[in-house]
């Protein structure tokens, strides 16, 4: 796939086939992460890709606590769209019952540069895991609710003790629909 057709049709799903991922493909994908430029070359990323049912299942559990935490406030800022609130809630509960999930955290619990700055390479990270993973015909969805709600600690301790701290979570697997773009906002960019 050319990368300008890659970057302009991948979507974020939220609805997924029970079809597992295979390894060479996941590896590829997490691989693809690790070629993203960072600051300073620090490489400041370490990915956890979740499969198997038994932690999968762990993270239902958590993911059940996130969206009753997150539900106020989509209630308040989504006042007027109750559905986009269980639309969201339900996803989160659910992850589209993905079948690998993949959490990125900071490598280390410290660095010394800014974290603005190792935050921004681990999101570079994170868009080639998402174009690379479109690219082999799967699908993804990025999320931010574990560290909105305060759970990335537990995540860390649980699936990655003694790094960093939790990043995003993002979700994986064959699309079982087709999402449409959202419309694009003017004024984003300016050229001189």
């Amino acid at each position: 796939m050319e990368t300008r057709e890659n970057i302009l049709s991948r979507r974020s799903i939220r609805n997924y086939l029970s079809e597992p991922v295979s390894k060479e493909d996941l590896q590829e994908i997490l691989e693809a992460g690790t070629w993203a430029p960072s600051a300073l070359n620090l490489q400041p990323w370490y990915f956890v890709a979740i499969q198997s049912k038994e932690e999968l299942a762990k993270m239902s559990e958590i993911m059940e606590r996130v969206a009753d935490r997150l539900e106020p406030s989509l209630k308040a800022r989504f006042a007027n769209a109750p559905a986009v609130v269980d639309e969201t809630t339900t996803f989160i509960r659910n992850l589209g019952g993905a079948p690998v999930y993949i959490l990125a955290f900071q490598l280390k619990p410290d660095y010394e540069n800014n974290a603005d700055m190792i935050n921004l390479s681990i999101g570079a990270a994170l868009e080639n895991i998402l174009l690379a993973a479109h690219d082999k015909g799967l699908a993804t969805c990025w999320l931010t609710a574990p560290v909105e709600t305060l759970i990335g600690d537990e995540l860390r301790d649980m699936f990655a003790p003694g790094k960093g701290s939790l990043v995003a979570l993002v979700t994986l697997g064959y699309p079982a629909k087709e999402a449409k773009a959202p419309r694009r906002k003017e004024g984003r960019f300016t050229i001189i």
